[in-house]
Parts: structure tokens; C-alpha cells; sequence
């Protein structure tokens, strides 16, 4: 006997592992943000260091330029562990409420419950109840398949619109770099070290960003066509989908989650009602879809 989706995903358990993916989530954007502004805050002292010390100018923008470089490659290693245990934790917690099989040779391990436990209790949001829409009375697996659907909802656009962000954001970095070579009345070997250099390392994180968010995006659009493709399969009766078929699907959500572009808060905030008034209408719309064409559950 299945338990329903709706009622499992707000059980105590299930609202733990909720709770733990989201800290960890949090504290992994936290980590990101602060490199960044880590990596911002050593470039511009470097450039000004550079500006002042017109005698070792060279020196200070080459050797700062390094340092700062270094500092973002390393910054990051620490940041992937945290967004690989928060992927765990929530495919701990989709397997639990889609009663799917755990992927044994998948790219996560289970998380070890008391560094949940630990998570969970620093959690202070309150976006965890409900976290999947209500499937009415669709089938199983139908009604996993149409959650696993509403995941991919979020974010698309904002990957989209925060690349756009990021590519200004960019522009104006290499124009304010021109501006101080121009205002300083630097030659191009002096613009070269004392500037360019140590701009390098904030220019490589925007330029990974806008890369890692189109990714995200394009990766999303295409785990959504496959959904697409298996819920036409079964509407139309050409093929119906199995746990095995959700299996795949939720790999691929694994991967997604693994590699995901971390957004700002603020954006996240403020699309996040849009995102979750469309989430619910395609739900809608899918529930009607199975309902019509008698893909429910016996005795609904």
C-alpha cells in the first residue's frame, strides 16, 4: 500500500531531510558568496596597492594577481563537499517520498543521520511543508513523475536571467579596469600588471557563474523533454512508465542537483512566487491530463 506523496513529504522524517538539504544548501551558497567577495575585496586592494606604488607597481599587481587567482581556485573545494551532501540529503528525501530504490553505484552516498539531525535543528526557513503539489489521485508512478517535473520548474528562468546579470556585471568590471588604466595614465605593459592581472580571478568567477547557470538551464530543459516524453508515452497509452523510468529521470535530478548554479536570494525571492504559481499549474494541468485519461489510482 502506497502512502500518498502529500501525506509522506510532511511527515517528521521527511521534513528533517527537507530541513538539512536546505541548511546545507544555504551554507554552501554562504561559502560562495563569501569567496567571491573574498576574491573582490583582494583584486581591488591589489589594484590600489598597485596605483599607489608606482615604483613596484609591476610587482605588487603580478604577485597580488597570483594570489588572488590561487585563493579562487582553492576557495571552492570545501563549498562542492557541502552541495554534495545537501544532493544526498534530498535524494534520501525523494526516495523516501516517491518510494523509489536507492541508486547504489550513483554519484551520492547516504548522509549519516546525525549530521542531519545537526543540519535540521540550525534550519530557521519555513518553506518545507508542502514541498511537492498535491497529486490528487494519479497513479503511481504517474504522481512521481509529476513532482520530479515541478523540480525542474525552478530556476530556468532565473539561471537565464542571472547569466544576463552577470555577463553587465562583467562589461562594467572591463570598463571600470579601462577607466583607472585612463584616469592613472597607465601604458599598457603598467595597465597589463597592475590592473588586468589582478582583475583576472573576479572575471574568471563571473565568466564560471554565467557558464554554470547556462548549464543549469540547458541541463533542465532537456530532463524536462524527457519527462515530456514519458508522460505523452502514457497519456496516449503507447508506453506506460515504470519505477524504473522514474529511477532515470531522478538520476538525472541528482546530477542536476550536483552541478546546479547557485542564484542570489534576493532573485530567488523575488521570482519565487511566479515560480511556484507555475509549478502548481502545470501540476494541475498534468492531474487533469491522467484523470481524462483514467490513469488513476483504483477506487478514486
Amino acid at each position: 500500500m502506497h502512502v500518498s506523496i502529500a501525506v509522506a513529504q510532511n511527515d517528521p522524517h521527511a521534513q528533517r531531510l527537507l530541513a538539512a538539504q536546505a541548511r546545507m544548501y544555504s551554507q554552501a551558497k554562504t561559502m560562495q558568496h563569501a569567496r567571491f567577495l573574498v576574491v573582490c575585496v583582494l583584486a581591488a586592494g591589489t589594484v590600489t596597492a598597485a596605483l599607489l606604488a608606482s615604483d613596484v607597481r609591476s610587482v605588487i599587481g603580478l604577485v597580488g594577481g597570483v594570489i588572488t587567482f590561487v585563493w579562487s581556485q582553492l576557495g571552492g573545494t570545501r563549498e562542492k563537499r557541502v552541495v554534495k551532501d545537501a544532493a544526498a540529503v534530498q535524494e534520501q528525501f525523494d526516495t523516501y517520498v516517491f518510494e523509489l530504490p536507492w541508486n547504489d553505484l550513483g554519484p551520492v552516498d547516504r548522509v549519516d543521520p546525525t549530521r542531519i539531525a545537526i543540519a535540521a535543528a540550525k534550519y530557521r526557513g519555513n518553506r518545507t511543508v508542502d514541498w511537492y503539489p498535491a497529486t490528487g489521485a494519479v497513479a503511481r508512478p504517474l504522481d512521481v513523475l509529476i513532482c520530479q517535473r515541478s523540480n525542474l520548474g525552478w530556476g530556468a528562468v532565473v539561471h537565464r536571467m542571472y547569466a544576463a546579470l552577470l555577463i553587465a556585471t562583467l562589461i562594467l568590471l572591463v570598463g571600470a579596469g579601462i577607466g583607472v588604466a585612463l584616469a592613472a595614465g597607465l601604458s599598457a605593459a603598467e595597465w597589463l600588471a597592475a590592473v588586468a592581472v589582478p582583475l583576472l580571478a573576479p572575471a574568471r568567477e563571473i565568466l564560471d557563474l554565467v557558464r554554470a547557470n547556462r548549464d543549469s538551464e540547458d541541463t533542465k530543459r532537456k530532463a524536462e523533454s524527457k519527462i515530456a516524453a514519458l508522460w505523452r508515452g502514457a497519456i496516449t497509452r503507447q508506453a506506460a512508465v515504470t519505477v524504473q523510468d522514474c529511477r532515470v529521470v531522478q538520476d538525472r535530478l541528482v546530477a542536476i542537483r550536483l552541478s546546479n548554479a547557485h542564484v542570489p536570494d534576493w532573485l530567488d525571492q523575488w521570482w519565487r512566487s511566479r515560480n511556484e504559481l507555475a509549478m502548481r499549474d502545470t501540476a494541475d494541468s498534468l492531474i487533469a491530463e491522467a484523470t481524462k485519461a483514467g490513469l488513476v489510482s483504483p477506487g478514486a
